[in-house]
């Protein structure tokens, strides 16, 4: 039996387990509610993660590019990269995807489900990288936003008008 269909057969099983190692990153109370229901509007993050663990593996069954793989996994990065996960911890959950292989696939096929397990990983610190690249400059035009307001108030800045722009080229 090759890898993808080692995979196939055991959909099911690396989808339940990747899940519950992925909620289990989470403080134990927080883990305990998002592990419970998967019900979108009852617990988003939970069915965001499970969805997107979901759509990796589909992509891990075929034929995929870093490209679609950042795409999957888009959803549980984005939501990961606003909370209190450090980079590391961001991440961590693609790699108990090694443990997990190691339950279903022989020696022979397990350093090839590896070298898959760092792709995704790596396609996963890529999105992180580009999620927190987002936040910084949203916080940064806000912030320069809140003190070109303020200085707008305080009357230190005034607004140039059209004969301003047009004197300063002349000279």
């Amino acid at each position: 039996m090759d890898l993808k269909q080692i995979l196939k057969k055991n959909r099911e099983s690396f989808i339940k387990k990747w899940f519950q190692a992925a909620i289990d990153t989470y403080p134990l109370q927080t883990a305990k509610v998002l592990g419970k229901d998967s019900n979108r509007f009852d617990n988003p993050i939970g069915a965001v993660t499970h969805e997107s663990i979901e759509d990796v593996f589909d992509l891990i069954m075929e034929n995929f590019s870093q490209e679609t793989l950042e795409k999957a996994l888009d959803p549980i990065i984005r939501i990961r990269a606003v909370q209190a996960f450090s980079a590391s911890e961001a991440v961590s959950f693609v790699f108990a995807l090694k443990q997990i292989g190691e339950n279903f696939i022989d020696g022979s096929l397990i350093r090839e489900f590896d070298k898959i397990v760092d792709q995704i990983a790596l396609a996963s610190f890529n999105k992180y990288m580009k999620c927190k690249q987002e936040i910084f400059l949203l916080k940064a035009t806000e912030s320069k936003r809140r003190i070109h307001r303020a200085f707008e108030r305080a009357g230190l800045v005034a607004e140039l008008k059209e004969e301003d722009l047009l004197g300063s080229k002349n000279s």
